[in-house]
């Protein structure tokens, strides 16, 4: 339930991220490189989104945009999910290398998309 709240808050929250976007500080990292970092754009892709321009928050961040509607869409489906007997996921007390590794390599293809579309 407590994801369900959250989710909900967020898409109730839509006014003040959007009135909010414009004070969010630049990226230091780009701003002395040149180079995007991994979280490059994902603040531009979530105002696409809340404004409901899918596409293009997709082309500013793809992992923050995929990760955003996962979490808003999961979180909209787990109280029906729960009440239809659906099993609660039990988060592993170790983390498993094969995880590490695919969640790295998205990490570092979304870094490459990043710094290829010159976010």
């Amino acid at each position: 339930m407590l994801w369900a709240v959250c989710a909900v808050g967020c898409l109730l929250l839509r006014p003040v991220w959007l009135s909010a976007a414009h004070v969010m500080p630049v990226c230091l990292w780009h701003q002395w490189t040149g180079i995007p970092c991994p979280g490059c754009g994902a603040t531009r892709a979530i105002v696409h989104l809340l404004h409901g321009d899918a596409s293009a928050g997709l082309a500013m961040n793809p992992l923050a945009a995929l990760v955003a509607v996962s979490f808003v869409g999961a979180g909209l489906l787990a109280p029906l999910w729960v009440a239809l007997g659906g099993r609660i996921p039990e988060v592993p007390s170790r983390t498993r290398p094969a995880w590490v590794a695919a969640v790295s390599a998205v990490v570092v293809a979304n870094w490459a998309w990043l710094v290829a579309s010159g976010v």
